[in-house]
């Protein structure tokens, strides 16, 4: 009798889970790509399994043109990520903020109400990013997929 040691299955069949409501990730993109303010803007979803359970990530991203817009930004893109109506997040929504200087984005988010943030600024690359939970964004926004956000504050 021969053991496996590891999953080999595959997931790409995996059912998408679209809900009503929100926006779907292209329009999401589209917005984002629009938005003053912001440039270099993306929108990832990742899914990732681990044996058969399967972990939804939404990542939005930009680089700031005004350092002073940070709190803004980091509410919008939220809500933006939120919005998007493919993918429910199991985590919540990472926000990756480029600026010159580099802010640590984390700690701006949390001075700004997301108290329950995590994030790194033991680089470079991690004083872009922050992680706002799930509980937090639904809190905020409402339940998934929330509405999509009309401009920055």
């Amino acid at each position: 009798m021969m053991l496996a040691g590891g999953c080999a299955e595959s997931h790409a069949d995996a059912p998408q889970q679209t809900a009503s409501g929100g926006q779907s990730l292209s329009q999401a993109e589209r917005e984002l790509a629009q938005q003053s303010g912001l440039r270099r803007t993306n929108i990832e979803v990742d899914t990732s399994y681990s044996g058969p359970s399967a972990r939804s990530l939404i990542t939005v991203e930009g680089t700031a043109s005004s350092e002073a817009l940070i709190p803004e930004y980091i509410e919008y893109m939220a809500q933006v990520g939120w919005s998007v109506n493919d993918v429910e997040p199991d985590t919540g929504i990472f926000v990756r903020i480029r600026s010159t200087p580099q802010s640590i984005i984390g700690a701006i988010a949390r001075m700004n109400g997301w108290t329950t943030a995590t994030y790194s600024p033991s680089t470079g690359d991690l004083k872009q990013l922050v992680t706002l939970p799930k509980a937090a964004v639904r809190q905020r926004f409402g339940d998934w997929p929330g509405p999509p956000p009309t401009t920055i504050p």
